[in-house]
């Protein structure tokens, strides 16, 4: 995971982390658009992950999607999503899956050309094979995520990061062993309009 966030209430585990995560973003968006007075930006976005997670299985995973920068400090995005997964142990069991996520990115210094960002993201996952090999088909795709954004002079936009990941089913079938890992992730960023509050 995260070094030194794992545990710390800051990652996105659970039922309890993730109600927070949603009150934290309609919260943010709400500020967004009542004070806010900049003109709010709209970019499509393409994003390559790689993350090592437990009981020995790599995941990738490419995504597409859009987002709407509503403030300089606060972003909102979704992204269909396509996952390939290989476990090495205790046998080669590999798949492949589709899935839809929500994004929520909070940046420290959203007007300057370089700024390190807090991303969460929460979605659905369906595996073509159960994943992990004993887990579930269905399952639930939580990130967190801390990274530095790069602006180009056309509004164009490059990120990269180091998040966690944990993915699993929440208990609605048996049995639910649940992904936890940590991993890469490359975005870019095309813009492509703007709108006034």
């Amino acid at each position: 995971g995260i070094p030194g966030m794992n545990g710390s209430g800051i990652t996105l585990i659970n039922q309890t982390s993730f109600l927070f995560l949603m009150g934290a973003a309609i919260t943010s968006y709400t500020v967004a658009e009542l004070v806010g007075k900049d003109s709010t930006l709209n970019y499509y976005q393409s994003r390559l992950g790689l993350y090592g997670v437990t009981n020995r299985t790599t995941i990738a995973f490419q995504s597409f999607g859009i987002e709407k920068r509503v403030a300089p400090w606060f972003g909102i995005g979704v992204e269909g999503i396509m996952q390939q997964w290989k476990t090495r142990m205790p046998s080669n069991h590999s798949g492949f899956g589709v899935g839809l996520n929500t994004y929520y990115r909070w940046h420290l210094f959203g007007k300057k050309r370089l700024s390190p960002y807090l991303e969460y993201g929460a979605g659905v996952f369906q595996g073509f094979r159960k994943l992990p090999f004993n887990g579930s088909n269905f399952t639930f795709h939580l990130t967190t995520s801390l990274g530095l954004e790069y602006t180009f002079k056309d509004q164009n936009k490059m990120r990269l990061s180091y998040g966690y990941l944990h993915q699993s089913n929440n208990d609605l079938f048996e049995p639910n062993p649940g992904l936890d890992g940590g991993g890469l992730q490359f975005t870019f960023l095309w813009f492509w309009a703007k709108s006034k509050h």
